[in-house]
């Protein structure tokens, strides 16, 4: 009986496991997570110890990027920086965002308080700028 009971066990496991595997993955209802981030939000900021304006919209070439115009804070009439939305993630890949400025970092999306917490560099001509900040509504 105890040399049955093991190899039915293990037969069991391999039945379940099918639909384990198939249980659908937690859904906030919006159907497109960059949902949560399109907006105005007002930016709270280590580097410059200011306090500015971003505005995040959907990347119309992209289904999976959002455009962040003012990101950093380097002024009016620069390129959005462009970041890529994964669940409650936001990454910003090395880029110009400004008058010789490169920006590198990611942010989360924190769903109790509807913020996004950031931590990101931002090289300024031969200045590098660990910078955090946080956006809110």
């Amino acid at each position: 009986m105890k040399k049955l009971i093991v190899p039915l066990s293990i037969l069991m496991m391999l039945a379940i496991l099918p639909f384990v595997a198939c249980l659908p993955e937690e859904d906030d209802g919006t159907g497109d997570p960059r949902d949560k981030f399109l907006g105005t939000w007002k930016v709270d900021e280590t580097c410059s110890r200011m306090n500015y304006i971003v505005t995040i919209s959907y990347d119309p070439s992209n289904s999976s990027q959002v455009l962040i115009s003012n990101f950093g804070n380097p002024g009016p009439g620069y390129d959005p920086a462009v970041a890529l939305v994964t669940g409650n993630s936001i990454y910003v890949s090395s880029q110009t965002i400004g008058p010789s400025w490169t920006a590198n970092g990611s942010g989360v999306y924190i769903s109790s308080s509807e913020t996004v917490d950031w931590n990101y560099t931002l090289k300024i001509g031969g200045n590098l700028l660990q910078c955090s900040a946080t956006y809110s509504r």
